[in-house]
């Protein structure tokens, strides 16, 4: 796992600030998946490669206990700070040995995580761990990006994003895994019973700031960031610009509002 690209305090701070929470519509179709499959108590929850936690604390109202893992200790205690319930542990662990009896969990969860496992043993751990009939889920989402409803707009916002951003400027930064994610997991196969794969696109509003407080926790911002500080800084300050004159609004960053469409793909199955 690549697990040195998240360990900053720095980076973990702007993870708990800016990275989004999955969307309501996705967890109610994970926890109707697990009550579909078994109708066992909804005990124990794990969310494997938690980060700061937006993944973990949307499963609390659902189990009586929810534990939230990372390797990361900086993203442990961001968790533990802001994204807390009663019924919530956040431990400092790896996804490829859980701290887990066999079969004493109900669902395993991996929100934008499992890419950078070896899953072979992952999954064989999950498998462990899970009751009979226990649920694993593995979601992540690609770039979210503003929407306009002006096609000629749109599509220099997307152009901007995808193909100047991401590939022409940082595309030297990413690591291979990342890719894995451009596929929306069409790669990843889950050795469970009864797989199947659902997407959905996430709509929200969102200020200029945001989004560029988004951008910067990318891991290949986060790489260009400690090799070349100024530089970094410079492409966010231009794509800032570059948004706010497609938009069209002079305003503060914090007052251009816009809507955010994220594309969200999931694979379930069962033990």
């Amino acid at each position: 796992m690549a697990s040195a690209l998240f360990q900053g305090s720095a980076h973990a701070v702007l993870y708990s600030k800016f990275r989004p929470f999955p969307p309501a519509a996705l967890i109610s179709n994970i926890i109707n998946y697990v009550k579909l499959k078994t109708n066992a108590p909804l005990k124990k929850a794990v969310d494997v490669g938690c980060g700061s936690g937006q993944s973990t604390v949307v499963l609390a109202k659902h189990f009586e206990n929810v534990v939230g893992l990372d390797v990361s200790a900086a993203q442990i205690e961001c968790a533990k700070a802001i994204n807390f319930s009663s019924n919530i542990e956040y431990k400092v662990a790896n996804g490829e040995k859980l701290p887990f009896s066999p079969c004493s969990v109900n669902l395993v969860t991996l929100c934008q995580a499992v890419h950078w496992f070896e899953t072979d043993v992952l999954f064989k751990e999950v498998e462990r761990v899970l009751i009979p009939n226990g649920v694993i889920s593995v979601y992540g989402y690609w770039i979210p990006l503003p929407v306009l409803g002006k096609k000629e707009e749109d599509k220099k916002i997307s152009d901007l994003i995808k193909q100047y951003l991401h590939e022409e400027k940082l595309g030297q930064y990413w690591d291979k895994e990342r890719y894995i994610v451009k596929n929306h997991y069409s790669d990843i196969h889950l050795p469970f019973k009864d797989v199947h794969r659902t997407s959905l696109v996430k709509e929200t509003e969102c200020s200029l700031a945001d989004y560029i407080g988004y951008l910067s926790t990318w891991s290949a911002y986060q790489k260009l960031y400690r090799k070349d500080k100024k530089e970094a800084s410079n492409l966010l300050s231009y794509i800032q610009n570059e948004l706010s004159e497609i938009i069209g609004e002079d305003k503060s960053p914090k007052d251009i509002i816009f809507k955010l469409y994220t594309d969200y793909f999931m694979i379930m199955g069962h033990r």
